[in-house]
């Protein structure tokens, strides 16, 4: 592999561009980050609750953006033009502390081939490019997404179409933007193999500040590497200092993106920082879901979800809520059940609705810190006992990137094969890119 690490540099874990001081994820994991439903965001910026909180939480304790916040606090955090372009109302995305936080923001692609954002001419991807610059430390390139191919109600019938558009949008973003004004994403798709080389091959040439895996094999720990490997090859990678792998909050690929980033940052570039996200924790109220706790065994490791406790019988109720987090410790089941009625859909209210989310997001950063500690822990004797076939991909992981060659990678091929198909069943990455 050309132009790797200069020779008796370490490459291990320097602060990257645009560190945060006291940063809750350490600089050597890569960093979940949230997406963040508009209508959460805005209520925990307004803070007007019109009921009690639980107790010992106060008016401002849930917004999570708060570095000082006592109850819970993330750095990063994740919004989209397809949500926020026309949003009026102010809330915590917009008034964060630019110094302690950091923002991702999505281009609305996905909404704009799927109709719920229009788009009539360049005055409107302008507007598009302004509001991220504005607003954004790093923004996705406006994109065409390739995984909803096949949907009837989706716009584009090819993925020729959705590369011609995306390229169009391309040289529309390199020619309008100001420079200096946020980092761009170069969002690479493709749903086989042979078209994730045709897009990179189209787009590797713009020179954006970072890349973005979308997709169907986004979540392929073979296709990432085989990826990272071609970029190093062509000095492509380098000089970049993000990745962001989109929509996907597994814990099993959550250690597999921190052993990728470790191994890059070892042997290619220091500098670089990994993040992947989804918006799950919010979008699971459509299914009045909520996490569980950790499941741990030597097959996987999951943070399992059922029902949100619902019924008259739990209004008013005193009995603790059933699931660890920083507010969850703190309700009850009557916190959650407040509305008063017979045969109602419902017992619960907004302002429950939003402990929950915001018990969804906590418990599911936890997990994530918790199952990287837990291999880290194990990384040491080399045994693992949790996620066993996940503990032989990141031993693949770092060997594969350290030699950095399409012959060691085919080598590892049958390991990287035991978690993951190779193609993903379910791209939920398309659902995570819509409206929440």
């Amino acid at each position: 592999m050309n132009t790797r690490l200069p020779n008796g540099a370490s490459g291990f874990y320097p602060a990257p561009t645009n560190h945060i001081q006291g940063d809750p994820t350490p600089l050597d994991q890569a960093v979940y980050i949230p997406s963040v439903s508009p209508g959460y965001a805005m209520a925990a910026y307004d803070q007007k609750w019109l009921r009690p909180l639980p107790a010992g939480v106060g008016p401002a304790d849930l917004d999570f953006l708060d570095p000082a916040n006592p109850l819970f606090r993330i750095s990063h955090v994740m919004s989209s033009a397809g949500q926020a372009l026309s949003q009026k109302r102010p809330c915590i995305i917009q008034a964060r502390d630019r110094a302690q936080t950091m923002l991702i923001c999505d281009s609305g692609g996905y909404q704009i081939a799927s109709g719920h954002l229009k788009i009539n001419g360049n005055a409107d991807r302008l507007a598009i490019l302004r509001w991220l610059e504005a607003h954004a430390d790093w923004a996705m390139t406006l994109d065409v997404p390739t995984g909803a191919l096949g949907k009837p109600e989706y716009a584009f019938k090819s993925f020729r179409d959705c590369l011609d558009t995306t390229l169009d949008h391309l040289r529309f973003f390199e020619r309008n933007r100001n420079p200096g004004a946020t980092k761009f994403l170069n969002v690479l798709q493709g749903n086989t193999t042979q078209q994730t080389d045709l897009w990179y091959d189209a787009v590797k040439g713009f020179p954006f500040e970072g890349w973005a895996f979308a997709g169907k094999l986004r979540h392929n720990f073979f296709n990432l590497c085989r990826r990272i490997i071609k970029m190093a090859e062509e000095n492509k990678i380098q000089d970049r200092n993000w990745i962001h792998v989109l929509g996907t909050n597994e814990l099993e690929t959550a250690v597999g993106l921190t052993a990728l980033q470790r191994a890059i940052n070892r042997h290619i570039n220091p500098h670089l920082r990994i993040s992947y996200d989804t918006s799950s924790p919010f979008r699971m109220l459509r299914w009045r879901n909520v996490f569980q706790t950790l499941r741990f065994d030597r097959k996987s490791m999951t943070l399992p979800a059922t029902t949100i406790p619902d019924a008259r019988i739990l209004v008013g109720s005193e009995v603790r809520f059933p699931w660890p987090s920083p507010l969850g410790d703190r309700m009850t089941l009557g916190d959650i059940n407040v509305r008063k009625g017979s045969n109602l859909a419902s017992y619960r209210d907004v302002q429950g609705d939003h402990y929950v989310v915001h018990h969804n997001l906590a418990a599911l950063c936890y997990a994530v810190a918790t199952a990287n500690r837990i291999f880290d822990s194990e990384a040491i004797s080399g045994q693992h006992t949790i996620a066993v076939d996940m503990g032989a991909v990141v031993k693949s992981i770092e060997a594969v990137i350290k030699v950095g060659t399409m012959t060691e990678l085919e080598r590892h091929k049958p390991v990287f094969n035991r978690i993951r198909k190779v193609e993903a069943e379910d791209d939920a990455m398309d659902q995570d890119r819509e409206d929440i």
